[in-house]
């Protein structure tokens, strides 16, 4: 009996440790992986096509009309609502860039035949837009920063991705800078956004191999890495470049914070996976920044990637024009007419305007409660009357609340310090009533809204003008719950 009791402590000491054990591993990284990568065979799933890369230029004249594409590479939003700017690429299906579309290559908007935003179930033709190419004859001095993975998972594919950056570093035009960043727990800053192409290449191959360790922080790096653009002409294009698998297992700063700064930063975010990647974050980083997501299974494709992003570049179409002034989700279609093509083509798009964004971290999802925001809605004087112009503002909060259905809000009222307290705290009451009301007959379910009137008790700014005063009166919003 003693020997068998024995046993079952040995036995339960064991299933202890394992379970420990397993626990520290868990919580090392989101996702168990073989720990390299082949990229000299090409991994990819077999229902999964070839991303298809560009690699020389062609005129127009000179492209076969039926196979000419155009797709929608960069929307910038950082003018919003007085400007909207997208780079669009023009392409056949065997890699050529397409030329010579627009001014000053080409006399006339010929071929740009309409350009539409669908808001909602509203579509709006615009009718004021201008285009203007871009080529390499453009000496535009770009200021691009590279971060590469460094840590344990990437251990199979450093190889191939110093010789992909020695031939990104290659590829640059002399007006331009360039900087190197590798991250794994610590964030190294290789090469700081140098212009002279030698001094970068050098110093890159004298420290390619130092760094190498297990832990990721991707997010901390990219926000150490916003930083190297602040002493650079604020004229001059911004770009990072992000190659890893899309883990993190050790940062404390948040994709969307990266979102938030490289929009206020004008920083534009390729992202580039490989293997075994964690699409999730990298498609929210290049889609709400106006970049790129690539997708890399061998080593050819991934030299292919390099020379893509730096042709990108060098050869679009600006697409500049007024938007609708409305905070939420924008579908842009700009149509193509090219001669001695059947039909026309349509490049479409997506760009987000609205005051919050999913969660893209699944480790924090309490992220966005606590967040607030205020929307433009405005009333009738001292009266909790919505006025007709406010409308559309509610219905940005409808498609909100239906694009997030775990959201709750809680409805504010605020006011300025004109008036009595006892009749700013009820007319900031009755109007976060009002709003909430007809969120109601938009379908929003009452129990996700929760309406609170402030007075004059939580001023923003001081109530000493009257400019800061109509900041005062406003209507705010903060997540209750997701």
């Amino acid at each position: 009996m003693y020997r068998k009791a024995i046993d079952y402590s040995r036995l339960l000491q064991n299933i202890s440790s394992c379970f420990i054990i397993s626990i520290i591993f868990c919580s090392c990284g989101t996702t168990l992986r073989p720990k390299d990568y082949d990229l000299s065979k090409d991994s990819r799933p077999i229902n999964e096509k070839k991303q298809l890369v560009l690699s020389a230029t062609k005129s127009v004249t000179d492209a076969d009309p039926s196979i000419i594409i155009i797709d929608s590479l960069i929307i910038e939003t950082n003018k919003f609502p007085k400007e909207i700017r997208s780079h669009a690429r023009v392409y056949d299906s065997t890699g050529n860039i397409i030329i010579n579309m627009a001014p000053p290559y080409c006399d006339d908007l010929r071929y740009w035949k309409s350009i539409k935003e669908t808001i909602g179930k509203k579509t709006y033709g615009i009718t004021d837009f201008n285009v203007r190419e871009f080529g390499d004859k453009d000496s535009i001095p770009y200021a691009v920063m590279l971060n590469i993975d460094y840590s344990g998972s990437m251990s199979g594919v450093l190889d191939v991705i110093s010789e992909g950056t020695e031939l990104f570093i290659s590829l640059k035009q002399p007006q331009d800078r360039i900087g190197i960043a590798t991250y794994n727990r610590d964030y190294t800053l290789k090469v700081p956004m140098w212009q002279d192409k030698t001094m970068i290449l050098s110093t890159f191959r004298s420290t390619a191999k130092n760094g190498f360790g297990m832990y990721s922080a991707m997010n901390d790096a990219l926000m150490k890495s916003m930083m190297q653009y602040k002493d650079l002409p604020p004229e001059m294009p911004r770009v990072m470049v992000l190659f890893t698998d899309g883990e993190d297992n050790y940062s404390t700063s948040r994709v969307n914070q990266i979102i938030d700064s490289a929009l206020s930063n004008d920083v534009h975010i390729f992202t580039v996976g490989f293997g075994y990647v964690n699409e999730k974050p990298l498609r929210a980083l290049s889609g709400y920044t106006g970049g790129k997501f690539y997708r890399a299974y061998s080593k050819q494709e991934l030299i292919n990637v390099f020379k893509d992003i730096y042709l990108s570049l060098r050869n679009f179409y600006l697409i500049s024009y007024k938007p609708p002034e409305y905070f939420g989700l924008h579908k842009v279609a700009v149509e193509l007419s090219i001669p001695n093509r059947v039909d026309s083509l349509i490049a479409k798009g997506v760009y987000d305007t609205a005051p919050l964004r999913p969660i893209f971290d699944g480790n924090n999802p309490n992220d966005p409660i606590g967040a607030q925001f205020t929307s433009k809605i405005i009333f009738d004087f001292n009266s909790a009357t919505l006025r007709p112009e406010s409308m559309i503002r509610i219905d940005e909060l409808a498609e909100l609340l239906d694009r997030y259905p775990r959201v709750w809000l809680e409805v504010q009222g605020h006011t300025d310090n004109v008036g009595t307290e006892e009749f700013n705290q009820k007319l900031s009451e009755a109007r976060a009533d009002s709003v909430m009301q007809e969120l109601l007959k938009r379908g929003i379910e009452s129990k996700r809204l929760r309406p609170h009137g402030y007075g004059m008790s939580d001023p923003i700014v001081p109530n000493d003008t009257e400019e800061n005063r109509a900041k005062n009166r406003r209507t705010q919003f903060k997540v209750l719950r997701q």
